[in-house]
């Protein structure tokens, strides 16, 4: 009997210390896991860290390239660098790559950010001052549309895409009406009154400059004559008077052969180019002077019957945009997306029409977008006997969301692609 109780109370003994082990064990772990976690957590932390201060770095300025390293966190580390198409050629020209790297305990963890800096042809209008220019009945805009400013209004133009504006008229209305008759603009987009201010750069950027010259076009003459051909090709002639060139004087050349790129520039006078044809492939036109569009621009394969069009074009100018050689009651067309930074306000400056005081032209046929400064005048408004210059039919390119012109200028503003952790 007693044998018996010695067994039991050997067995309950063993027992027990073997519950104690895989206690003590799932104790241990339990201690192990939680200090994994926590190491975890707090690496994450760090890192998360790390990169929200390097992206306020770049909303103070956009152009910083300095990193940190080793900066000291809650017992840990941070560092932190940013690269942009420069630094990897797999990036593309307005992304910027910002990684993020935590150290802990002898533990590490990253964090990628990718960011783009949207391009300024993503709007369909654009300006920084609306001056003292109106919208009239028959102006019609599809896309997106922002000023600075406040809209001035007459009549019923109609607006397609949202529109906002960055300050308001008065407590009564967010855009001003015009002085006589009713005012009722038609906003089948929506609204959004007194959003940010969007700043505008006042020159053209180096990184357009820098790729006219390394493997675009860069020119140094006073008067430029650009021709667009259908077969993808263009043809320039470049020199310093103003008199029109020779057919000899032109050189042709392959868009496809190019980076897209085309730059004119003259340190002794603002250069004047003038532009014109149709355009096969996807180029941008900058220069530090003016443009004239001589002639209608069209795409070789309209967008508007094949969405799936790769033909764009940008003109940038650093003075002014000018619709010449203009007809009466003749239509002209504009398929480009246009940015002038002229930072004069006036009707004759930025984006204007020719003699547009003068004489009544057509309807002034755009597809892209138009971004200035300060809103130049295509006509004066009235009755369609008394009125002047062009009515405005305005059409959004919707492929511009996605799709830009080469080193077309950038907003001053950062958009998260992802976040990778």
């Amino acid at each position: 009997m007693g044998r018996y109780v010695a067994f039991i109370i050997m067995g309950f003994f063993i027992s027990t210390s073997t519950l104690r082990m895989q206690a003590n064990r799932y104790t241990s772990a339990s201690v192990n896991n939680f200090s994994t976690k926590y190491k975890k957590l707090v690496l994450r932390n760090i890192a998360n860290t790390g990169a929200t201060v390097a992206l306020n770095a770049l909303t103070v300025n956009i152009n910083t390239t300095a990193g940190v390293s080793n900066r000291p966190l809650d017992g840990g580390t941070y560092s932190y660098f940013i690269e942009r198409q420069q630094d990897d050629p797999n990036l593309g020209p307005t992304e910027i790559r910002v990684t993020s790297i935590s150290r802990f305990l002898g533990m590490t963890d990253t964090i990628i950010v990718l960011l783009t800096r949207p391009s300024f042809s993503r709007y369909a209008y654009f300006t920084n001052h609306e001056g003292n220019i109106w919208f009239a009945t028959g102006d019609t805009i599809y896309g997106p549309c922002h000023t600075n400013t406040y809209f001035q209004m007459m009549g019923q133009p109609v607006f397609y895409g949202k529109v906002t504006s960055s300050r308001v008229y008065n407590s009564h209305s967010p855009y001003r009406k015009y002085y006589h008759g009713s005012t009722n603009p038609q906003f089948l987009g929506g609204t959004e009154w007194g959003v940010p201010e969007l700043p505008m750069p006042d020159h053209i950027p180096q990184d357009l400059i820098d790729a006219s010259q390394n493997g675009g076009i860069y020119i140094s003459k006073r008067h430029v004559w650009i021709q667009f051909l259908s077969n993808g090709r263009v043809k320039i002639a470049a020199k310093n008077s103003p008199s029109p060139p020779h057919s000899w004087q032109y050189t042709t050349y392959n868009l496809n052969s190019i980076n897209g790129v085309i730059y004119v520039n003259n340190w002794g006078a603002r250069p004047v180019v003038r532009v014109k044809g149709t355009v096969n492939g996807n180029v941008t036109v900058g220069t530090r002077g003016y443009i004239r569009i001589t002639d209608d621009i069209v795409y070789a394969d309209d967008p508007r019957t094949n969405p799936s069009s790769n033909d764009m074009l940008g003109l940038v100018a650093e003075r002014d945009v000018i619709v010449a050689n203009n007809h009466h009651d003749q239509d002209r067309t504009i398929q480009a997306s246009i940015m002038t930074l002229n930072p004069s306000v006036a009707p004759n400056k930025n984006f204007w029409v020719d003699r547009y005081k003068n004489d009544r032209y057509g309807r002034l046929h755009l597809l892209g977008g138009l971004i200035q400064n300060s809103r130049g005048a295509v006509g004066l408004v009235g009755s369609y006997w008394s009125r002047k210059g062009y009515l405005k039919d305005y059409h959004w390119d919707s492929r511009l969301m996605k799709m830009n012109p080469p080193y077309f200028p950038t907003l001053f503003a950062l958009k998260k692609i992802s976040w990778w952790e």
